[in-house]
């Protein structure tokens, strides 16, 4: 690089040039020049363009942590499960103080950053993201150099996935990819449950906001909802907490064939769980997907008996597979699961 340059936050831009010494290359290149003006000179790192993005990363932190732990709550968050990444979430959090924050001129802006202001950047992030058209719709933080993509990479890049939340540097892969249609659904109503919260609650006093906030992160996980009627449970089970945990992660990797498989040649409706379940002693798991029909219509559907047998044969091309590394399901009611719950057994554990 010819300038590198290292900000306060760590953020870090290092700035190239490419000089061309072939004039035969350089004329063929200036003749397709039309074609490659809208590349980036400047390339940033994914992470580093966020910060820049922001206009003060101190308080974007803030934001992000706090939309994190409510969507972790809630049971909208991870992209194994159906849900938002990490770094999708933090491409909104981005787009709202890029928006709603004035450019901060010192630290001492920073230091007086009251709650007041903070429930306005909440509130906003609520607001801005509920009446979004998700479902026509592309969400974009595209530096302005951003290169216009051909039609059959729109439909392989874009088009995958029910929420299109595009990264900022290229390839601008969609970082919502691993959503579908009913995770989308219910992600938008994780939006609209905290604004009808706020509806209902006085927010006019610093005071106020402050519990506001308390009580958003205090909004429980409602899996399964009321619309859901059955769950087919997962038990996961191993000699020692190491195979286990390869064990979760190979199911893990084979949870998003089958939920958009259940949506989309079976047109079930789906609700993941975002949490795996452990005994005590760490060598049993628990995971469990729900769906809107009832145990005996799920288990007569044929489409759903192939996708289920699909998805629980993948476990057998494990490559790491031990003998004593095992998986069986049930399909159960949703009071038969809720009571199994209620009922005195060996403890469980939630990662």
């Amino acid at each position: 690089p010819i300038i590198s340059i290292l900000f306060n936050d760590q953020t870090k831009v290092k700035i190239f040039v490419q000089v061309k010494t072939n004039k035969e290359q350089y004329a063929q290149d200036n003749s397709k020049l039309h074609l490659n003006f809208h590349e980036p000179v400047i390339r940033v790192h994914e992470t580093e363009y966020l910060l820049i993005h922001v206009r003060s990363p101190p308080i974007f932190q803030h934001l992000l942590t706090f939309i994190r732990i409510w969507a972790q709550h809630v049971g909208l968050y991870g992209r194994a499960y159906g849900y938002l990444s990490g770094y999708s979430w933090s491409i909104l959090c981005a787009h709202i103080c890029h928006t709603f924050l004035s450019s901060i001129k010192s630290l001492s802006s920073i230091e007086n950053f009251s709650i007041d202001e903070f429930f306005s950047l909440v509130q906003q992030f609520f607001l801005t993201f509920a009446q979004f058209n998700w479902s026509s719709q592309a969400f974009r933080l595209y530096p302005k150099s951003y290169k216009q993509m051909t039609l059959s990479e729109k439909s392989s890049v874009h088009n995958r996935g029910s929420m299109r939340i595009i990264s900022p540097s290229s390839p601008y892969n969609n970082t919502g990819r691993s959503t579908i249609n009913s995770t989308r659904d219910l992600i938008i109503q994780g939006f609209q449950r905290v604004l009808q919260l706020l509806d209902t609650i006085n927010t006019i006093t610093c005071e106020d906001k402050s519990n506001a906030l308390k009580q958003i992160l205090e909004l429980n996980n409602d899996f399964p909802n009321e619309k859901i009627k059955s769950l087919v449970q997962l038990t996961l089970s191993s000699e020692n907490n190491y195979e286990l945990d390869e064990w979760i992660g190979w199911m893990k990797s084979r949870l998003a064939h089958f939920i958009n498989d259940c949506e989309e040649e079976c047109h079930l409706i789906i609700q993941t769980q975002n949490l795996i379940e452990y005994r005590s002693n760490n060598t049993e798991a628990f995971y469990s997907i729900a769906f809107q029909l009832d145990p005996q219509t799920l288990i007569q559907h044929r489409n759903f008996s192939n996708c289920l047998k699909k998805f629980l044969d993948q476990f057998n091309l494990c490559p790491n597979r031990k003998e004593s590394m095992k998986i069986s399901y049930k399909i159960i009611s949703t009071h038969d699961w809720k009571l199994e719950r209620m009922q005195a057994k060996p403890q469980r554990t939630i990662k």
